[in-house]
This record gives C-alpha cells, sequence and structure tokens, in this order.
C-alpha cells in the first residue's frame, strides 16, 4: 500500500462521509442545482444583462458577469432550499435513515467518478513521471483507471459518432 492507496481511500471515506451528512435529497437537489443552474445562466444572462445595463447603467464589463453570476446564484439557492425542505419533509415521515443510506451509496459513487477521472488522466496525460508510477503501482488505483479509461473512449466514441448540428452546415 503506498501513498496513493492511502489518498484513494481518504477521497472515498471524505465523500461517503459528506454523502452521509447532506442526505441523497439534498446531494441531488445540489447537483440539479448546479446543472439547472450553470444552463439557466448561460441561457439567459444576455437578457438580465441587457436591463441591468439599462436600468441600472452598469458598464458591459461589470453586467454581463453579475448577471452570469446572479442568475446562477439564484438557482443555486432554490435548489438547495427545496432540498432542505425535502430533508425536513423525510425526517418527519421517518425516512431519514433512508436519505442517508441514498446519500451514502450517492456519495460513493460520486468519489469513485472523480477518482475514475483523475487517475486514467493521471496515467495518460502529461504528469510528472514520478506521479504516473506511483499511480501505476497503486493496486487501489488499477480498477479505477480501467473505468475511467472505459468511461473517456465512450464519451470519444460518442464524440465523433454524433452528428452535427444544422448550425455547424
Amino acid at each position: 500500500m503506498n501513498l496513493i492507496d492511502i489518498l484513494i481511500w481518504a477521497v472515498l471515506i471524505g465523500f461517503i462521509v459528506k454523502g452521509f451528512l447532506k442526505g441523497l435529497v439534498l446531494q441531488v437537489c445540489s447537483l440539479l442545482g448546479f446543472l439547472v443552474g450553470g444552463w439557466a445562466a448561460f441561457s439567459y444572462y444576455p437578457y438580465l444583462a441587457g436591463a441591468s445595463r439599462h436600468l441600472i447603467r452598469l458598464p458591459s464589463l461589470v453586467a454581463v458577469p453579475l448577471s452570469f453570476l446572479l442568475i446562477f446564484i439564484v438557482v443555486g439557492l432554490l435548489f438547495y432550499l427545496l432540498g432542505h425542505f425535502l430533508t425536513v419533509l423525510s425526517k418527519i415521515m421517518l425516512l431519514g435513515w433512508v436519505n442517508r443510506l441514498g446519500g451514502v451509496v450517492l456519495g460513493f459513487l460520486e468519489g469513485a467518478f472523480i477518482l475514475c477521472m483523475l487517475l486514467y488522466l493521471g496515467t495518460t496525460k502529461p504528469v510528472p513521471n514520478a506521479l504516473k508510477v506511483a499511480i501505476t503501482r497503486s493496486r487501489s488505483a488499477q480498477g479505477f483507471i480501467l473505468s475511467g479509461r472505459e468511461i473517456i473512449s465512450g464519451w470519444e466514441n460518442s464524440a465523433k459518432t454524433a452528428k452535427p448540428s444544422p448550425a455547424a452546415k
């Protein structure tokens, strides 16, 4: 067992503890808030920036990033509040243990996914040779590296076979 093995297990345990403390509902709502907030911010920041430039006379260099950030934070906060409400509701219905158990599973999967990506990229991309050697010698890293390779190759294959959008023609 080398330092990489210890770090892998520390990361997994950290994500499991985070999942237990937050619970499934709050973790899912946080993830949805991040995704939907990013989508909403990318989609609607020009409208808010235009309105803020005219209503409160903000320069464009300030209005655009401020509008993006404001939309992202507000949507994320709404999903956080929804998650908190649903978590309280699950405790009232005596389903708090199901919520926490689901949080443990989701936390483990989240940590494993991040480790798959990092460890695979750590063996294929330009990184210091000592780090590559340490990762390849790690017993715990091998499964994550193989899974990361499968995930990334699946993404690459789907990107190659994706049809171009009508705007690209």
